[in-house]
């Protein structure tokens, strides 16, 4: 723990120097959140069309659930496994041998990093909500107590995120190229995460599944606490699993770090 706090000003000033580099590729993340609120408008004509002249089904609200699809999909593309690629990418192109020689861990090195990359698209973020609107819908949390637990909510989905990135990003020790496991990755979280259809919709073996596994911190819990889906002992009961899985992976990476390590080979550089 004293190391860790010891390294804080140089991971401060690692996530203070990413935003600029984030914005120099600005068209490239204004093109993706594009292409997310064009998922987010074909998603609204789907569902309204599957509820037809119906307002309800299955005790969701359509204009509830349009909300819950415009926030899940926002947050999912916010907190991306980008880790998982910029981990791959250090191990191809050999840059990971200056990083190692850096006084600092380098596992700590590129959360920071993507922490500051996240704080760099946040103002995009801020100026796509009024299209998320027009293509979705956006409504305020039910009420103060609910936006008090999706912030917290967030910020576990967050790091909950940023450790399967690491994660995923380790296995490039083993075999350099990791795009094909992202991909797949990506489509998993979006899918179990809620994106596409809320896990309250899914037949109960396929949401025993999914409750099983870490996907439905990402979307599924914290958007349920945004609209007051979850209140009282199943709000704090949901946060739990969120840490729960914090906890656990964040034991896996520290040990899977320890063997990836010992397996670094330097493809270029």
């Amino acid at each position: 723990m004293s190391a860790v706090i010891a390294a804080l000003p140089v991971y401060l000033r690692l996530t203070v120097m990413v935003p600029k580099t984030v914005l120099a590729y600005r068209f490239n993340i204004v093109m993706s959140l594009v292409s997310v609120l064009l998922q987010i408008y074909l998603l609204k004509v789907v569902w309204s069309a599957i509820y037809a002249d119906r307002t309800d089904v299955g005790a969701f609200p359509l204009a509830q659930l349009l909300t819950y699809l415009t926030i899940a999909n926002l947050q999912i593309w916010l907190v991306n496994p980008q880790l998982a690629w910029d981990v791959s990418q250090r191990v191809r192109e050999g840059q990971i041998a200056v990083d190692l020689a850096r006084p600092v861990p380098f596992p700590g090195q590129m959360v920071a990093q993507h922490i500051g990359g996240t704080i760099g698209v946040l103002p995009l973020v801020a100026i796509a909500l009024p299209f998320a609107f027009v293509a979705g819908s956006l409504r305020p949390p039910a009420s103060v107590e609910s936006g008090a637990l999706y912030l917290l909510s967030l910020l576990l989905a967050y790091a909950v995120m940023a450790l399967m990135g690491l994660l995923l990003g380790f296995v490039a020790f083993w075999t350099l190229e990791t795009t094909g496991m992202v991909a797949i990755f990506r489509f998993a979280n979006l899918f179990f995460a809620g994106g596409l259809v809320p896990l309250a919709f899914f037949p109960p073996p396929l949401r025993t599944v999914a409750e099983a596994l870490p996907f439905q911190t990402q979307a599924f819990i914290p958007v349920s606490l945004y609209l007051g889906r979850l209140v009282g002992l199943e709000a704090l009961r949901a946060l739990a699993i969120q840490g729960f899985w914090v906890v656990l992976l964040g034991g896996i990476a520290a040990l899977v770090w320890r063997r990836a390590v010992s397996k670094i080979v330097v493809q270029g550089g």
